[in-house]
């Protein structure tokens, strides 16, 4: 072999000489990847290259006990990272000397973001190539750049307690194991290259040296402090001025309407844990239903939506852990039960799923009661449930959720997507976005119904059926434009 093609060799199988390692990036394409268009492979690095989001990992995730090994630049002032397990589990990627993040060491970089500060700056300057490496074992988290072990400890001793409550204000949980790796696109140019990882096996022992971290300064400490205060009482943005309206048409008595309720041609569905009553709409007779056998597999019905001549539940095992999640489905004319689909693999309690152009638009709630609320969200699938995508809920309905989340959802009129939270008297108008993952916040309608799920009557534009448990009633609106 010739020597430059003998030089060439070496290079590619550089990796491979590391024992158990697994390249994340082939240097040539996004492969595995996931994002909207803002990343993208330059001159064989991973280059964020416009405003967008996230770069998520989505082959696999990422193992409970593991080490990842990869190379990193900023562009100058850039405040990055890297999250690899659920929550704000991030290492952080900041130019140290430029950014205002810098004044704080438990924010610069190699640290873990706000939580662990590490013990030197040894970041090298915008720009340059850094050498950063993560190992996760049990309880215990460390943190190399550039070769020195700059963050150690183990977040089960109690000397790190405080550290541990700082980064709980930001909702992360340090047991939390099964995220996705992610990469963050923070408003200015980062670069990667060299991703790799490999599982730590269980009789391969890491042994934390507890180090000690870099203090933080009187001037630095007020600053967080002060964030602490807003992620402790968060200001939420008022609604903007709804450009639609709310009229209560008439009601009906229907004993199965707790969770929701659907609706087709000629008839309504109410809902219940665990039970189905099928209603004329002309009357509000009921005239048949569908009743789960004691103790049998269907324990937390949803909302309902008839379809193609189907009924569709989105059904969960809440409150139960691990939450689970499926469709059921039944044939309206007789109401036999038909089919179940499972989507627990996707996360979350599912409350509501809607269609619209060939997509499955499916919401996986979360409650402070089994998660975080800010979690909720809808994932997409195609025909045969196969995940295309995610969308996330803004800032302001999340803030709406409360410690509940999102029980009902449905595209209705300009195509736009309404929603309802839990318990408040309020339809929230949502957009689907124009780039990114965040769904866009248009306005509150207030309503009779208190929360839960609702279905728009597809044969009469603007007619919402929806319910008041406390009543066990089904209630018929029309929602307009102001």
């Amino acid at each position: 072999m010739k020597p430059i093609l003998l030089l060439l060799a070496f290079t590619s199988s550089a990796l491979a000489l590391e024992p158990g390692f697994e390249s994340l990036f082939d240097g040539k394409t996004l492969d595995g990847w996931k994002h909207d268009g803002n990343w993208s492979v330059v001159n064989g690095e991973i280059a964020r290259v416009k405003k967008g989001g996230s770069l998520t990992y989505e082959k696999a995730k990422v193992p409970d006990d593991f080490e990842l090994r990869f190379d990193w630049k900023v562009a100058k002032g850039c405040n990055s990272g890297v999250y690899y397990r659920p929550g704000q589990y991030e290492y952080q990627l900041l130019d140290n000397a430029n950014s205002p993040y810098g004044e704080n060491p438990r924010q610069s970089a190699g640290s873990l973001f706000f939580c662990m500060a590490p013990t030197k700056d040894v970041v090298r300057p915008f720009e340059q190539w850094n050498e950063a490496r993560v190992v996760c074992k049990g309880s215990v988290i460390q943190h190399w750049l550039n070769g020195e072990k700059v963050v150690d400890f183990d977040y089960a001793d109690p000397r790190w307690r405080d550290a541990v409550k700082l980064v709980g204000y930001r909702g992360t949980d340090l047991t939390k194991r099964g995220g996705k790796l992610w990469l963050q696109d923070h408003g200015a140019d980062v670069w990667f290259k060299n991703l790799r990882w490999r599982a730590i096996p269980a009789d391969e022992p890491v042994v934390s040296e507890n180090l000690t971290p870099m203090p933080v300064s009187e001037a630095a400490l007020k600053k967080e402090q002060l964030r602490i205060q807003e992620l402790l009482n968060p200001k939420p943005k008022p609604a903007k001025k709804s450009a639609w309206q709310h009229q209560e048409l008439k009601r009906f008595k229907a004993e199965e309407a707790h969770q929701g309720v659907a609706v087709d041609d000629t008839f309504f569905y109410a809902i219940t844990n665990a039970a189905i009553g099928k209603y004329r709409k002309d009357n509000g007779e009921r005239i048949g239903g569908w009743q789960e056998a004691k103790d049998g597999r269907i324990k937390h019905l949803n909302a309902g939506l008839v379809l193609d001549g189907k009924l569709y539940c989105a059904h969960s095992n809440y409150p139960e852990m691990p939450m689970k999640s499926s469709v059921e489905i039944w044939d309206p004319q007789t109401m036999q039960h038909l089919e179940s689909i499972d989507l627990t693999d996707a996360e979350g309690s599912l409350t509501w799923v809607d269609r619209r152009d060939g997509l499955w638009y499916a919401c996986f709630a979360q409650y402070a009661k089994t998660g975080d609320p800010a979690k909720t969200r809808i994932v997409m699938f195609d025909a045969q449930w196969k995940k295309r995508g995610e969308l996330k809920f803004p800032s302001e309905v999340v803030t709406k959720f409360g410690k509940n989340s999102s029980s009902g959802g449905s595209f209705g009129p300009d195509g736009l997507l309404f929603i309802t939270g839990h318990d408040a008297q309020e339809l929230y108008v949502l957009d689907l976005p124009a780039k990114g993952e965040v769904l866009s916040w248009k306005s509150a309608t207030p309503i009779s119904a208190h929360g839960q799920a609702f279905a728009w009557n597809r044969t009469e534009a603007g007619i919402l059926y929806s319910i008041d448990r406390k009543t066990s009633e089904v209630i018929v609106s029309r929602i307009t434009k102001s």
